[in-house]
């Protein structure tokens, strides 16, 4: 999956700001569009570019009075270079309603939880796929918000933690 970079008449939010067909093809028309450079659903674009084409990209969006915009929302300027996007402040209601959100998806996490319990004990002997020789010398129901924690340590000294759920874990015979 590569990275893109856009073509933008004003702010690139509004659906003006889009290419038409006949824009993309008085535009393919002239020797300024390299090979490289894309028509699809509305946007001119440069797929994967590479420093050049970012260069020359730049410098066609420039001679047209547009802006060249990348797939994060920053901008370039004559020179290619980067500037990232402007992050948005969260508003008022945002932030009085963030600790709620996360009050609440923690609640349903510990609920979804509340049946789920650990398959060994302290002491049990387990393996991995690729490890054998384990010894569980932890186990806390409470751990990672919820999904429980198992800590095991194997013969060469190495320890690994786990949840309760999706682990890799069996007991050996």
């Amino acid at each position: 999956m590569g990275y893109n970079l856009y073509l933008v008449k004003s702010n690139g939010q509004a659906a003006s700001d889009q290419f038409s067909r006949e824009e993309w093809d008085r535009l393919r028309a002239t020797p300024e569009i390299p090979d490289w450079v894309y028509f699809e659903d509305g946007a001119i674009t440069v797929k994967s570019p590479t420093e050049e084409q970012v260069h020359a990209f730049v410098r066609l969006a420039a001679a047209n009075g547009w802006r060249v915009q990348g797939d994060d929302g920053e901008t370039y300027d004559v020179d290619g270079a980067a500037t990232p996007a402007p992050a948005e402040k969260a508003g008022l209601l945002d932030a009085v309603l963030k600790p709620l959100r996360a009050f609440l998806a923690g609640r349903k996490l510990r609920r979804s939880m509340q049946d789920v319990v650990c398959p060994f004990v302290v002491g049990d002997r387990v393996r991995t796929t690729f490890r054998t020789g384990g010894v569980v010398i932890g186990v806390d129901p409470n751990a990672h918000h919820g999904l429980g924690s198992i800590t095991v340590r194997f013969h060469d000294g190495s320890v690994l933690g786990s949840y309760f759920v999706g682990h890799d874990l069996s007991k050996e015979i």
